[in-house]
């Protein structure tokens, strides 16, 4: 267990405000590795929650693992005393699930580890587990930049 065990203490780790910040705690990280594990627990009330699949349709996991990249980098921030840098996804590969919805009452387990570093090109693996049986697995590409604005030209 690490010290960011709620929905809240893990804001302070993210970008994601309000609603769109999806995470409930921090499991494990590793900064040697450079992976994450994160949890969601669903409910009726999770951003994204549909009532006719009885739970958050499963395309909503690289949602997940994108804020678990996030939760990475602010840790990694926090530990070097520098602020994270933001990050965007180029893409999504490799998508694979084993369900189509994560259902209600569950707890959804997630696993993302940087593979590549190229400048500010990065690439995560991601995995998604129910009841400890992996149903999710993708590759995300992202950037990292310093100043977000200049990089989109805004």
């Amino acid at each position: 267990m690490t010290e960011f065990d709620t929905h809240e203490k893990v804001a302070a780790l993210v970008p994601h405000k309000g609603h769109m910040h999806l995470l409930d705690r921090v499991v494990s990280y590793n900064f040697d590795t450079v992976e994450v594990e994160t949890e969601v627990d669903i409910t009726d009330q999770s951003m994204f929650y549909e009532e006719s699949y009885g739970g958050v349709p499963v395309w909503i996991g690289f949602e997940y693992m994108a804020q678990s990249v996030s939760v990475m980098t602010g840790l990694v921030g926090l530990a070097t005393h520098t602020p994270p840098k933001m990050g965007f996804i180029l893409s999504v590969t490799n998508f694979k699930s084993e369900t189509n919805v994560f259902p209600a009452g569950s707890t959804v387990h997630i696993w993302v580890r940087q593979t590549v570093r190229m400048d500010m090109a990065v690439t995560f693996e991601g995995k998604i587990f129910l009841n400890d049986k992996q149903i999710v697995a993708a590759t995300m590409n992202t950037i990292e930049v310093d100043d977000p604005k200049k990089t989109l030209g805004v």
